[in-house]
């Protein structure tokens, strides 16, 4: 999983004009005004740090979603075999609709597996002779409840995962947002002071990225 091209071209530039200001800083300082290029040069290291972390961070949660899914599928398996032999057993209907068959069991949706789950167990609790009849077994249970535990727990994973990545994305973009705006105020600035030396100046306009001009349609032959 990469970093975008707008961080590579925004830290690209970023290290082109820190490279200039080891000479030209005293020169510009004055006209950006106080703190500009501290900060820049402060965000600069932190926009790499921040932009690896979200990096580190969407990774964690493309994981954790994956063990998600894995136990989502465990667990519906599971509910749904034991539903299959509630309904090929021709349990009674005020049972098996107590243990949820017939019941939508949404596998994308962690709160319906767990419903799910949690009706088989209420089942079996007031009905164990019943659902015995038909092939459930206690340790069909344990199973269910291991498995409702261990997507709880992945769940809440996933769930930190998410919301570690949200943090570190508004951390790098924000660092971002600053390193571009100083870019092109200092740049800016570049324009006024190197006026009329066209070849220093060259370097500071060499850093911004220029828009591609779409070419001019030709003239109507008369």
């Amino acid at each position: 999983m990469p970093l975008n091209a707008d961080f590579e071209n925004t830290h690209r530039s970023g290290e082109m004009l820190s490279e200039l200001l080891k000479k030209d800083r005293g020169r510009l300082e004055p006209r950006v005004g106080a703190g500009v290029i501290d900060g820049f040069l402060a965000d600069l290291p932190l926009l790499r740090v921040t932009a690896l972390d979200a990096l580190d961070a969407r990774r964690s949660k493309k994981t954790a979603t994956l063990g998600q899914d894995t136990a989502a599928a465990r667990l519906s398996d599971r509910i749904m075999a034991v539903r299959g032999a509630i309904r090929r057993g021709r349990l009674d209907k005020e049972i098996a609709a107590r243990a949820g068959v017939g019941r939508a069991l949404d596998t994308k949706i962690v709160k319906s597996l767990l419903d799910g789950a949690r009706a088989l167990d209420e089942a079996y609790a007031q009905f164990p002779a019943e659902l015995r009849a038909v092939g459930v077994l206690p340790a069909d249970l344990d199973q269910v409840r291991a498995l409702s535990a261990a997507l709880s727990t992945v769940d809440s994973v996933q769930e930190q995962a998410k919301l570690t990545s949200m943090e570190k994305t508004k951390l790098r973009d924000a660092a971002l947002k600053r390193v571009k705006a100083a870019i092109s105020m200092i740049v800016g600035a570049a324009g006024l002071q190197f006026v009329d030396d066209p070849d220093r100046l060259a370097l500071y306009e060499a850093i911004l990225p220029t828009a591609k001009k779409s070419a001019k349609p030709s003239a109507p032959k008369a």
